[in-house]
This record gives structure tokens, C-alpha cells and sequence, in this order.
């Protein structure tokens, strides 16, 4: 879900109490990671992030 590992049983229920997102199935999918989100903004904003990272690696 979101790829936190907890040391027991009783974290891990109350991070799941406190991001109840995590439960919830997300309407916008990113196609080259894993990101998800149910914000058409907040993918567009994220999509921008993969082309500012391509462009960095084509200057270096």
C-alpha cells in the first residue's frame, strides 16, 4: 500500500487508523511508477516531477 514496514501489529493498525487512504482505491494511476492518487491535479503535479527528474538526467 504504502511500503511502511512496523515492528508490530498495533503500529501498523494505527497508521492504518490515522491514513485511512491507504484503504481506498485511487481513480488516477501514474504509468511509470506506482503512484496513485484521487486528485487529477495531484497527478499532474506528479507527472511534472518525472519530467524535471528526465530532464536533470539529460543535462548530467
Amino acid at each position: 500500500i504504502c511500503g511502511k514496514k512496523f515492528k508490530s501489529r498495533g503500529f501498523l493498525k494505527r497508521h492504518m487508523k490515522n491514513h485511512p487512504e491507504h484503504l481506498t482505491k485511487k481513480k488516477y494511476r501514474c504509468t511509470d511508477c506506482d503512484y496513485t492518487t484521487n486528485k487529477k491535479i495531484s497527478l499532474h503535479n506528479h507527472l511534472e516531477s518525472h519530467k524535471l527528474t528526465s530532464k536533470t538526467e539529460k543535462v548530467i
